[in-house]
């Protein structure tokens, strides 16, 4: 492989000292045009009304000198690789620990809400009563039941454990940046798959995902886990690949729509295979996507009128309103993705043009699939792809001599990553109002009470259906509750291209109307859309002779959907102890 000169001594602390400068002047930049920044979850603009920019910065002017002094440790300054190989379980053993600061996020997206509505009908239900009333009783909205399934066999085993979750999300992210290592070591070499595993911890808005009740990150596992089986089964044969690659492939197309055209990435895997023997590789090929489709082909036909409606939704709904929910690439490749990572990954269209390598290509397809050609510009719909850009940023970095300033700028990059998004994003997100629910939850289990009623006063213009607050407060407590509409809410005018128009076609589950037989103690939960709200009479009597036990009124202010909690019971003195 053709390298630069190594620079000289002087040459390569002019360099060292680029890099730690861009390193502390880019995100200053980035705060100053904080404006643009249009993610609609953790848009700068709103994470610097509750995070302390002083106090990041000052994290940042400890870290840059820091990362250069371990780029060139004695110990690694002459080294070729970027870690020895004993540490390249390192990987996924940190990005599994840079999950766990953010297991205390409240449930922030409301598709939460419809996932643990799937998950939790798969507990009680089990597996048969699931995948038969997948899309009748189970509302599906656009959504593959995969995940969902996962999901409530770990609510089965774990006693509905939002935690058991999200450590398997964790887990999954995790083995994710062990595949970039194991793909870039297929492709090229040991240390681009190591620097773009460690690159894949530079995209600080993943951070906000792995907590959360959601599809992506198992969708972006699946995905990758496909390549790299695809890819071994083709150049190395056998069985073991090929049925792993088809478990993979089965997994992708029954985890999420949008990712069927991303397993169009395999095609540029079979054209490079078929430059070496055409008849192998077809036939290795052969070998695995068969199985794949004696997988899936079956609960496809099961369900072709439920499946066929969702498609014929993502058509007519989804496609048309992207780009009314679109957020801008600076956005997306700016300010939630580190700079330099994204400078890298641009540069590698260079670097792969000058070498005329295609195997670039299997990287590079899914990106200009999804951000070119179907101008996707939806961040949370990009996480798949972000393994591959991380990889691309890797491949690009190949040019910067010696190895040294490779390693200074991929720490920084990292160290700065994560100090965004734990000292920045994660207070943010604790700051919203969707807190309440999370610790009005816990506050229940803390109370002697068999049954919790849930009312819910709806606002005055909602942007929602205030229903879904049952499911995530349910997400958050062991207590049985209860939900009984007192007030009607009829959908505001737009509501049927709204982004959260499922929230008013989802019905409520029939376990949520059960009443327990013999209660004792019962608590009543009052969900209510801001601080200041008068409450109708039927509320006032729901609530006459009940003492308030808590409230719950953290608030962010960033958005307009509000959800303030309070907790009404008898006196604590007159509850009755529960029996263990």
């Amino acid at each position: 492989m053709s390298r630069h000169p190594r620079p000289g001594r002087g040459d390569e602390q002019a360099a060292h000292l680029l890099i730690a400068g861009l390193g502390l002047l880019l995100p200053l930049l980035l705060y100053q045009l904080r404006h643009l920044d249009d993610n609609s979850l953790t848009s700068w603009y709103w994470v610097f009304q509750v995070a302390d920019p002083w106090r990041l910065f000052l994290g940042l002017l400890l870290l840059t000198p820091l990362c250069w002094l371990l780029a060139r440790l004695p110990k690694w300054r002459d080294r070729e690789g970027v870690l020895p190989v004993r540490s390249l379980l390192l990987l996924p053993v940190s990005a599994f620990l840079a999950c766990l600061p953010f297991l205390d996020t409240p449930e922030v997206i409301v598709d939460a809400a419809r996932y643990f509505l799937q998950a939790k009908s798969f507990s009680i239900h089990g597996p048969a009563w699931f995948l038969r009333e997948w899309g009748r009783e189970i509302f599906a909205w656009t959504d593959l039941p995969l995940i969902p399934l996962i999901y409530g066999l770990l609510l089965g085993l774990f006693e509905e454990s939002r935690l058991a979750i999200q450590l398997f999300n964790a887990l999954l992210f995790a083995l994710t940046a062990l595949l970039i290592a194991v793909l870039g070591r297929d492709l090229w070499d040991r240390e681009t798959g190591v620097a773009g595993a460690l690159l894949f911890l530079g995209f600080p808005y993943l951070y906000s995902q792995t907590p959360l009740l959601l599809v992506d990150i198992g969708t972006m596992f699946f995905l990758l886990l496909a390549m790299v089986a695809f890819h071994r089964a083709l150049v190395w044969g056998g069985y073991c690949y090929p049925l792993l690659c088809a478990l993979a492939v089965a997994a992708v197309l029954f985890s999420k729509y949008s990712a069927w055209l991303l397993l169009s990435g395999l095609l540029p895997v079979l054209l490079c295979s078929l430059e070496r023997d055409r008849g192998l590789g077809l036939r290795r090929a052969a070998l695995v996507l068969l199985p794949a489709l004696l997988l899936v082909v079956p609960l496809f036909w099961y369900h072709r009128e439920v499946m066929g409606a969702q498609i014929g939704l993502l058509w007519e709904f989804q496609k048309p309103g992207l780009a009314g929910w679109s957020e801008s690439l600076i956005s997306t490749f700016c300010f939630q993705t580190h700079p330099l990572l994204t400078t890298a990954a641009l540069y590698s269209l260079y670097r792969a043009g000058r070498l005329r390598d295609l195997r670039y290509l299997i990287l590079l397809w899914p990106v200009v699939l999804l951000l070119i050609l179907l101008e996707v510009r939806r961040i949370r719909y990009s996480i798949p792809i972000f393994p591959l850009l991380a990889l691309l940023a890797a491949y690009g970095l190949r040019d910067l001599e010696p190895p040294a300033l490779r390693r200074h700028l991929l720490l920084l990059v990292v160290a700065s990553s994560l100090l965004l998004a734990q000292g920045g994003f994660l207070p943010f997100l604790q700051s919203m109002s969707e807190r309440n629910l999370q610790q009005a939850g816990r506050y229940l289990d803390t109370l002697a009470v068999e049954r919790v009623e849930v009312v819910v006063v709806p606002p005055t213009e909602p942007a929602m259906d205030p229903r879904m607050a049952v499911p995530l407060l349910d997400l958050f407590t062991s207590r049985p509750l209860v939900y009984r509409p007192l007030i009607s809410v009829a959908p505001p005018p737009g509501a049927t291209t709204s982004s959260l128009r499922f929230t008013w076609e989802l019905p409520l589950p029939r376990f949520y109307a059960t009443l327990p037989q013999a209660v004792r103690n019962r608590a009543l939960v009052l969900i209510l859309p801001g601080a200041e709200v008068a409450l109708p009479a039927e509320i006032e009597d729901k609530i006459r002779g009940l003492e308030l036990l808590n409230r719950f009124a953290a608030d962010s202010g960033a958005f307009q959907h509000r959800t303030l909690v309070e907790v009404y019971g008898p006196a604590p003195e007159l509850l009755i102890p529960l029996s263990p």
